[in-house]
């Protein structure tokens, strides 16, 4: 009689499970989306600023001559990608909470490079920049069993 030696079962890494953390993610997401697409959109339109009202001024010292390629970043990255990504969330695909994260820590990121070049404050910088945080946050919250699924997998 031969041994039946079986290879020890590997743990299944979980999908997200959409509760109240991924649904604050995804509405996060999509909120962002809207606005990033928005901004980027007016940005692109008028490259030199004036449907947003900001002066080519702004971008003195960065490596931008008009906000044409800004534009592209906000509504391509934070606009077309948070959308992207919030449907990926949707459909439970395991890497959705990882790429909302890296969203919101981009987002967070983007602002302080913005404030740092335009060196001027408006009320959006720090909702935008707590929007940011709001989705980094969410999105730990929703992606950690999956994580733990996957850290299950390695050992």
């Amino acid at each position: 009689m031969t041994a039946d030696v079986s290879a020890p079962a590997i743990p299944a890494i979980p999908r997200p499970v959409m509760g109240l953390a991924g649904r604050v993610a995804v509405g996060l997401l999509m909120l962002l989306g809207i606005g990033a697409l928005a901004g980027g959109a007016a940005l692109v339109a008028k490259p030199d600023g004036s449907v947003m009202q900001m002066p080519l001024s702004l971008l003195a010292g960065s490596p931008f001559a008009d906000y044409s390629i800004p534009g592209l970043i906000l509504g391509g990255l934070f606009g077309l990608g948070s959308f992207a990504v919030a449907f990926l969330g949707l459909r439970s695909w395991r890497l959705a909470p990882f790429l909302g994260f890296a969203i919101g820590c981009g987002q967070m990121i983007w602002i302080v490079v913005e404030l740092d070049i335009i060196k001027e404050l408006s009320i959006l910088h720090p909702i935008c920049f707590g929007l940011g945080l709001a989705i980094a946050a969410a999105s730990s919250a929703w992606g950690w069993p999956t994580f733990q699924g996957w850290r299950a997998t390695r050992r």
